[in-house]
Order: C-alpha cells, then sequence, then structure tokens
C-alpha cells in the first residue's frame, strides 16, 4: 500500500513540476514578444506606449525628440553621441525607465526631474559640458554610475549616499577635493582616472567588496597598503603614475587577477610579483626597468605578461617557469639575446620581441613550439642583411623603376 502512495506522490510531484516548466516558458515568451524597440523617430507615433527600448545613439541630434516622453513604458533609452544640448523636466514622466545612456553629447545641466526615476539602475551622463547635478537620493535602485569627464568641481553628498551603488566612475573630474568613499559599500567597481591624486581618498579601506579598481593617469607614488588588503579585489589599474618601487604587502594580495602598472617610473620588480596564486595578467610596460629578479618561481597561473618599453639588456632564464604564459611582449628593450629554455612556454601563442638589437635568438627552440601562431621578430642581424642585399640590388640594376604597391 505504502509503494501505491508513494508512486502517487511521485507522479503527482512529476506533473506539477512539468506545469511549472511550461509555465514558465510561456512566460518568457510573453516577455520576448512584449519587447518593441523604436528603429526611428517615426516609430515614436505609432502606439508609443508600446515601446520599450529605445537606441538612438549616434543619429546627429541637435534636439532631445520630444516624442519620446509619449513612450511611457520605456525601459531603456540611449541617446549617446549626439549634440542634445539639454534634457526637458518631462522626463520624469518615463516612470519605467531602467537604463538611460546620454553620454557624449552638449548636455549642460540635468533636470531636476531626473531624481523621480525610481525604477532607474544605470545612468550614464559622461563627457558632457555638465558642471552641477541634481539630487539623485530618489534614485536607490541605481546600479551603475558614469559622471566621468563633466566640469564638476564636486561630488554631491546625495550620490555618496546611494548604498545600492555597484559600479561608480568618477574619472576625469575638475574635484577640488576628494570625497570620502565609505558609505558606498556594495562597490565593485570604481574609477578615478586623471583626478590628480597624489594618494587615495579616505575610505577606500572600507570597500570590501570591491573587485575593479582603477586610478590611472593620477600622481601616486605608491600602493597603499590598505588597497592591497582589500578581500575581494581582482582588477587593479594603476598606469600613469608616478610609482617607483611596489611594497612588500603585495605578496599578500591573493585576490588579484589582474595588475597594470605600465607607464610609471620602476625599475625593478620583485620575484614576490611571480607569486600571486591568482594573478593571470600582468603589464609592467613603459617603466624604466632594467633586469628581472634571477629567482623567479616556478608559476602555472599568469598568462599574460607585458614588458615592453622598458631598458632590459638581458632576460633572466628563469622567465621561462611562468610555464602557463599564452602572450609575452618584451620589445622594444635593449636585448641583444634571448637566454635558452623558451620552449618551456609550450602554451605560448603570441611572442613580440620586435624592436630590440638582437643578435641571436634561439630559432631551433622557437621553431619547436606547437601553440606559438603570431611571432615579432625583427634582428639587428637580419635588419643589416636586407639593407646590404638592397644596396647590392640598386647596385645590380641602376636605372631600374621603383616597383609600385598593388602592381600598378
Amino acid at each position: 500500500m505504502k509503494s501505491y502512495i508513494l508512486a502517487f506522490f511521485f507522479f503527482l510531484t512529476l506533473c506539477i513540476s512539468v506545469q511549472a516548466q511550461q509555465e514558465n516558458t510561456q512566460a518568457e515568451k510573453f516577455q520576448k514578444l512584449k519587447r518593441r524597440d523604436a528603429k526611428g523617430v517615426e516609430d515614436l507615433k505609432f502606439k508609443p506606449e508600446e515601446i520599450t527600448h529605445i537606441n538612438f545613439s549616434r543619429r546627429r541630434f541637435k534636439e532631445f525628440p520630444i516624442d519620446l516622453l509619449k513612450c511611457t513604458n520605456i525601459e531603456e533609452l540611449t541617446l549617446s553621441f549626439n549634440e542634445i544640448p539639454t534634457i526637458p523636466d518631462g522626463i520624469s514622466s518615463l516612470k519605467k525607465l531602467k537604463r538611460l545612456l546620454i553620454s557624449n553629447n552638449k548636455i549642460s545641466s540635468i533636470p531636476n526631474s531626473i531624481n523621480s526615476l525610481p525604477e532607474l539602475e544605470l545612468l550614464d551622463i559622461s563627457s558632457n559640458p555638465i558642471s552641477s547635478l541634481p539630487d539623485f537620493s530618489g534614485m536607490q535602485n541605481l546600479k551603475v554610475l558614469n559622471i566621468s569627464d563633466l566640469n564638476l568641481t564636486s561630488i554631491p553628498k546625495s550620490i555618496l549616499g546611494l548604498e545600492s551603488l555597484n559600479d561608480l566612475n568618477i574619472s576625469n573630474l575638475q574635484l577640488t577635493s576628494f570625497p570620502e568613499l565609505s558609505q558606498l559599500k556594495k562597490l565593485h567597481s570604481l574609477g578615478i582616472d586623471g583626478s590628480r591624486l597624489s594618494e587615495l581618498p579616505a575610505g577606500i579601506e572600507k570597500l570590501i567588496l570591491l573587485r575593479t579598481f582603477s586610478a590611472s593617469n593620477n600622481g601616486l607614488t605608491t600602493i597603499p597598503k590598505a588597497l592591497l588588503e582589500l578581500p575581494a579585489l581582482r582588477n587593479l589599474t594603476l598606469s600613469k603614475n608616478k610609482i617607483k618601487t611596489l611594497p612588500s604587502e603585495i605578496k599578500n594580495s591573493t585576490t588579484l587577477f589582474s595588475i597594470d602598472l605600465s607607464a610609471n617610473q620602476l625599475t625593478t620588480v620583485p620575484k614576490e610579483l611571480f607569486s600571486l596564486i591568482t594573478l593571470q595578467s600582468l603589464n609592467l610596460s613603459g617603466n624604466q626597468i632594467k633586469s628581472l629578479p634571477n629567482d623567479i618561481p616556478e608559476n602555472s597561473i599568469l598568462r599574460e605578461l607585458d614588458l615592453s618599453y622598458n631598458s632590459m639588456t638581458q632576460l633572466s632564464p628563469s622567465l621561462w617557469k611562468c610555464k602557463s604564459l599564452t602572450q609575452l611582449s618584451i620589445e622594444s628593450n635593449l636585448l641583444t639575446t634571448l637566454p635558452n629554455g623558451i620552449s618551456a612556454l609550450q602554451y605560448l601563442n603570441t611572442l613580440s620581441i620586435g624592436k630590440n638589437p638582437l643578435e641571436s635568438i634561439p630559432i631551433k627552440e622557437i621553431m619547436t613550439m606547437q601553440s606559438l601562431r603570431d611571432i615579432g621578430i625583427v634582428s639587428r642581424k637580419e635588419i643589416d642583411r636586407r639593407r646590404e642585399e638592397g644596396k647590392v640590388q640598386k647596385i645590380k640594376e641602376p636605372n631600374s623603376k621603383p616597383e609600385l604597391k598593388n602592381g600598378k
């Protein structure tokens, strides 16, 4: 008897599950049918209340298309890369708007009515001549905010109180002082490039969920210990600063996935940088590095390494211990030779070693590397050989006409 009852309940559960899946499938189909995109301004005049998505970027608009305000069910509006000077107050009628992108226009001010868009999740007003912002406190669902490249001299306190914010870009502003950021505890990404900073803003050590941080093109001279101790940090970009040395604490950065320290003033690289257990991408190009450590440890994590545009005269053979490298750039240095053992990089598919005064390279080894697909190699001897051949050719054929491209 019990077996019959169990079988009955199993069959009933199965039927309910199948019915639920069918209902979900029907709901998904309905949602797909419900979406309606406007392809042009003329579409706004036919049942505008049915339009949910509008992308009018790069249309050379010189005015805000006023018929847009009739699209009361719109969820996403993109007007980027136009020449729109103003946003009308009536934008507050778009109560269901979730994504608003109006970057790269000629907008000088944002109306206060924008604060009446409670469903807004993404707002991009970057690259406009905006000198002041309205109150944003009504946008408690805002998760992504880009106010970079404006004429702002200060950041409104209402923005610093948006507790739901995940992604904030406040790069290239005209700030006279930098705000405290500790209230934005849900931030996952923060961009403060081009902010004339000599030190990081206060409160950054409290952003324990921060995964991506970019502060390039500033005046930083070192990497603060507090930044390296952020428990969730994965992507760190500090290019175009004045960093001369790396702190010993960098060896404790066990979450970093990528580091960009290009265009700084580094002269040495600590071997601990190659010991980070999660680091897959490292950019050290455009520094003043003269040599690498002789005792680089075994590394099976690092995938991309850029050492181009430095002052290295030789490479340490221990670099070949980074056996998982897929991309390696050492171009534009002072290298005259490459050490043997490069064939240990069995996954390497891109090797850039051009613009070096190379006199010899382990060509036999390189030819055995099965994964290698893209090689940028021009040795000094090869250049000299080609020059000599060119001179001989000119002597043999003094009256020959120059060869034209494309056979013309």
